[in-house]
């Protein structure tokens, strides 16, 4: 069964997701929910996890209900309230429009493959990290959404028959799910690259930022030791983890760390450096 997050709005950041996205997107009556289900259904099939996330563009929007017992709980200052039942369980969160953002819904999926939107078409429209099937009724709301949309399109698709390159949701729905497909392999690749770059956008690479590196590594055009980082790293005498997070540092950095570390050390009774040490230390919360 498909996960499914209803919110108020949400607001996009630069940052990419930590799982792929894709958006379906248009006017009412345009076919959206159509569209949707129908994914979900071939996805699944196919062994994908799937979660989605629909906008409710109704002012005022609660799931739950006034005098209910969740909502008394709610009232009292519980914030998420979980309500549990023989066949489902809902999580409400009291935050509406600003407070949950995009990044914040995919923190609740526990597991999943993609997460697929209804709707957030202003949002979503100018998010290049988000893949987007638009769903249109006429040839005038096809060439409006062209001209707004950043990133990839991965198909403009109707309820009508309104002719190349707009797909006809009845006939075309394998398409649809061959391209999520497309879409979400590659970003899955992509996002694991992206896992194992230092992600800190230090624009001491030609592609100035992290997650265009690891495009260029899927697409075959760099390796990892295009990174500077990674590059200098079998060099550096200083190495830093964070939780078990190696923390990416630059040679400067790594001798700065080095030298003060093993001068401070130095000061102690007892203590003589030499130079060619091996030096671990660990800071912890244990008492």
């Amino acid at each position: 069964m498909p996960t499914t997050f209803l919110c108020e709005g949400a607001e996009m950041g630069e940052r990419p997701t930590r799982i792929p996205v894709i958006a379906v997107i248009g006017y009412k009556e345009s076919g959206k929910t159509t569209v949707i289900e129908g994914l979900i259904s071939r996805l699944t099939e196919r062994g994908y996890s799937v979660a989605t996330a629909k906008h409710i563009d109704q002012k005022g929007f609660r799931i739950d209900r006034e005098g209910k017992d969740t909502w008394r709980h709610a009232a009292s200052g519980a914030n998420p309230v979980i309500a549990v039942s023989d066949v489902e369980t809902t999580v409400i969160h009291r935050k509406g429009l600003g407070a949950l953002n995009l990044r914040s819904l995919l923190d609740l999926i526990p597991k999943a493959d993609l997460l697929i939107l209804e709707g957030f078409s202003k949002i979503v429209l100018e998010d290049k990290h988000i893949g987007k099937i638009v769903c249109v009724r006429t040839l005038r709301e096809y060439e409006d959404f062209r001209r707004r949309i950043r990133g990839e399109a991965l198909a403009f698709c109707s309820l009508e028959t309104l002719g190349e390159p707009i797909l006809s949701v009845k006939e075309n729905l394998s398409t649809l799910t061959e391209r999520a497909i497309e879409y979400v392999e590659r970003r899955k690749s992509i996002l694991e690259i992206l896992d194992s770059l230092p992600n800190l956008d230090c624009g001491k690479c030609q592609y100035r930022r992290c997650e265009s590196l690891a495009e260029a590594i899927h697409d075959g055009r760099a390796k990892l030791d295009d990174c500077a980082l990674i590059k200098v790293r079998p060099r550096l005498k200083t190495r830093i983890t964070l939780n078990g997070v190696e923390v990416h540092i630059n040679q400067f950095i790594s001798e700065i760390v080095r030298r003060s570390v093993l001068g401070m050390i130095s000061t102690l009774k007892g203590v003589e450096i030499r130079g060619d040490e091996t030096l671990q230390i660990e800071i912890s919360q244990r008492k």
